[in-house]
């Protein structure tokens, strides 16, 4: 047996690190380090003694972090890092090697960007899985255990002496593997605060787990997680048999969840189907959102939404049909408005997900696509500016242009601060507007709850509106 710390470390306060991008949110939302979780529960599984830790929701500073750890003395050290954190990542694991003998191994999305990069930076990381890492954890916590040379790990680079050494690739966790996984939403209830965890249009306390990994679509370029942590792996799901379940498991054992939270890449027309289907056979009486393409037909949002469904979360990105083919969205402007009038036929709220920025983005086009924003009148809007991460095919079109500067978008017509001043124009365009607000007052008095959640998001994002200069 061996104990092992998984830790989401502390950094700038509100920070996100645990979803698809990286950034401060206005209204304070915040993600589970579901990863993180899924891999205690596979370790737990083995027999592991296991301590997940998410300092930065915690608002840990690294001093009692490093206590912690200390209190702890694992023989493991796991640390979920990102590019723009990584700094302050290495710095800990400098200091946490200073107080504790114990091995520290990176992970995440970004780790398969650069993971010869991330150990030249520091001698006190050990090493760096490159993809998912369930697997590969429990295979080096087996060798660790039985004082086993580390070459046989497969995903793993890892310091070997004055060497960096990068051991072959490993196989993905199938459908029936990820039927064996215990569940995530039991992991969150033994190690986390539940509490903690608030997204904007979602009911509070909210929860999340996956019914599959991968993205069953998977070819927009800048997309982080299939092209990272996910990348060269097929679609796969969990049978809905396991899938129930869980969610029965969340009816019995976490009766204060107001809503679940599918953290699926993307959930396809089938894959909804089936999962409300046995939501209803099963007469759960549930209510639960995912992401998803602005592709389904109206029949099917009628059964998501008879089974539970409250909020779908789309990408949008852009209004403009040659971004998008740019993008390999695989979306049409006319067929996303034709599916969002159809998710207000079926009762269905969305959040709609913008970007600013990407190949092909004029000041034209950004007003084109915050005209169509406010057209569709949808329930939340999130609009963001695309960031490069290496390994994404975004990424590599703009450093082939030169469009760069220290890593982040730098178009010659388009400065990063252009696309700030943008973003925050939008939010204030639509937020503001009358047509917006009288159509949330007039969902709130059917749904009162509605109102309150509206009022909380408002305490929280609309400071922030006011603070910026633009």
């Amino acid at each position: 047996m061996a104990k092992i710390y998984l830790l989401n470390p502390p950094y700038i306060k509100k920070y996100v690190r645990s979803s698809r991008c990286t950034w401060l949110p206005l209204a304070g939302s915040n993600w589970y380090p579901i990863f993180l979780a899924y891999a205690a529960g596979a370790l737990e599984k083995e027999g592991h003694q296991v301590k997940l830790v998410d300092a930065l929701v915690d608002n840990w500073t690294h001093q009692q972090t490093i206590k912690d750890i200390k209190k702890n003395s694992p023989s493991l050290t796991v640390i979920y890092t990102s590019l723009e954190s990584l700094d302050n990542e290495v710095k800990l694991a400098e200091s946490i090697k200073e107080a504790v003998n114990t091995l520290i191994i990176f992970v995440g999305p970004w780790c398969a960007m650069q993971p010869e990069g991330i150990l030249k930076k520091s001698s006190a990381i050990d090493g760096v899985i490159r993809r998912e890492f369930e697997l590969p954890l429990v295979n080096l916590a087996r060798a660790l255990v039985a004082n086993e040379n580390l070459n046989k790990v497969k995903e793993l680079s890892w310091r070997d002496g004055d060497k960096i050494v990068s051991n072959q690739d490993g196989d993905f966790i199938d459908n029936q593997g990820l039927d064996k996984l215990p569940f995530v939403t039991d992991v969150y209830k033994r190690h986390l605060n539940i509490k903690n965890y608030f997204q904007t249009s979602l009911k509070y306390p909210f929860i999340d787990l996956f019914t599959a990994r991968g993205c069953a679509w998977g070819k927009c370029t800048f997309c982080l997680w299939p092209n990272t942590i996910h990348q060269g792996a097929p679609y796969r799901m969990r049978s809905i048999e396991n899938v129930l379940e869980e969610l029965k498991f969340i009816k019995k054992e976490l009766p204060q969840i107001k809503e679940i939270f599918f953290q699926d890449d993307m959930l396809p027309r089938i894959r909804i189907r089936e999962i409300a289907k046995g939501i209803l056979k099963n007469n759960l009486k549930m209510i639960w959102s995912g992401y998803a393409k602005a592709d389904l037909d109206l029949e099917t949002m009628e059964l998501a939404k008879k089974s539970g469904c409250r909020f779908l979360h789309i990408g949008y990105e852009s209004a403009n049909q040659d971004i998008l083919n740019n993008v390999n969205k695989g979306e049409i402007v006319s067929k996303m408005e034709e599916f969002t009038k159809n998710a207000q036929k079926a009762g269905i709220k969305i959040h709609g997900d913008f970007i600013f920025g990407l190949p092909g983005e004029t000041e034209e086009t950004i007003k084109e696509t915050i005209k169509w924003a406010k057209k569709i009148n949808i329930s939340d809007y999130q609009f963001v500016v695309p960031q490069p991460h290496p390994a994404t095919p975004y990424y590599d079109y703009l450093k082939e242009k030169g469009w760069l500067k220290d890593g982040k978008l730098n178009y010659p017509h388009l400065s990063l601060d252009d696309l700030e001043y943008w973003r925050f124009k939008a939010y204030r365009q639509i937020y503001f507007s009358p047509k917006y607000i009288f159509a949330r007052l007039f969902e709130s008095f059917r749904e009162p709850q509605e109102f309150v959640r509206l009022l909380k998001v408002a305490w929280r994002g609309l400071p922030q509106l006011f603070r910026t200069k633009n």
